[in-house]
């Protein structure tokens, strides 16, 4: 059964006089940066700036040496900072007991596919060089993680980085993760009236703006068009009610049949992106600590 809490927040975003679809791009960036208003302020988190990624460490109290999470926000491809998710970051790091990098990536329409997965992935290669707790960087002890837009660049990135033949990281945590430009999964007419955030119009304009004159079917930009064969294991959280919800199921479906290892979290009656919420409401307390209990287990 859904908190009173998370419904009192599904029912404001259901009843909101203005959507954020009908802004203007500026007007929707500003209100971007203002997502985690709401969130509760994680405690003894050591913010450090990482300014060759646009970014900055969120790191916990005795961090695990040689292991870290990079994070990537989302928002459409188009909207969102890396200040925008300067609280889950720190959630998560104390959930994981692991430094988290959250780094920026370009933006759309001003620059289409691939800068964002071009950017993301020369953050992954620069983490690698880095040390944490005192000790280099272990790929095997990384886990690329990111929300909505920034979910779809985690997989992206392990596309990338497995055909490029380099180090792969230990694992991945996709939080309801935008995997199919085309849009093509059931949950996006079957979710239609349950989904308050998310809508097939808007989420096709932001997609025209990401992938520019490419095709939306280009695997690293879908990844649910891809091979998968290889890749390390990946945990999607998703929200029961969301349009995106079978962008979720189906990676993990194909990873499976590939022969790899995919966990699904699905929360009923949960909203596009819920963990970011943390302290508004129980569902999003729960699902991070889920996501650290996955990482620890995964990465050791």
């Amino acid at each position: 059964m859904t908190s009173p809490q998370a419904e009192a927040m599904w029912n404001m975003f259901r009843n909101a006089p203005v959507k954020q679809a009908d802004l203007d791009i500026p007007q929707r960036r500003a209100a971007g940066v203002k997502a985690e208003l709401a969130t509760a302020q994680p405690d003894g988190i050591e913010y450090v700036d990482a300014p060759e990624v646009g970014g900055f460490w969120a790191v916990p109290p005795a961090a695990r040496p040689g292991a870290a999470m990079l994070y990537l926000y989302g928002g459409g491809f188009m909207l969102g900072t890396a200040e925008s998710r300067r609280k889950t970051s720190g959630h998560l790091a104390l959930a994981a007991g692991s430094a988290v990098l959250v780094a920026s990536y370009r933006l759309a329409p001003e620059y289409p596919y691939p800068a964002a997965l071009d950017d993301v992935v020369a953050a992954y290669r620069w983490l690698l060089t880095q040390e944490t707790a005192g000790e280099r960087v272990d790929p095997g002890r990384v886990v690329l993680a990111g929300d909505s837009a920034g979910g779809g660049l985690s997989v992206s990135t392990m596309l990338v980085i497995r055909d490029a033949g380099e180090p792969l990281p230990g694992g991945c945590v996709a939080i309801s993760p935008w995997l199919d430009l085309t849009l093509s999964g059931e949950s996006v007419a079957r979710c239609a009236e349950l989904d308050v955030e998310l809508n097939e119009e808007g989420l096709q304009e932001l997609a025209a703006w990401y992938i520019g004159d490419g095709d939306p079917r280009t695997p690293p930009a879908s990844p649910v068009f891809a091979d998968v064969s290889g890749l390390p294991p990946i945990l999607c959280v998703v929200g029961g009610d969301e349009i995106l919800l079978d962008d979720s199921v189906r990676i993990c479906e194909h990873v499976i049949r590939a022969g790899g290892t995919a966990t699904l979290h699905a929360v009923a009656g949960m909203q596009h992106a819920f963990p970011i919420w943390a302290g508004v409401f129980p569902e999003a307390d729960r699902s991070i600590a889920f996501i650290g209990g996955w990482v620890r287990a995964t990465i050791g």
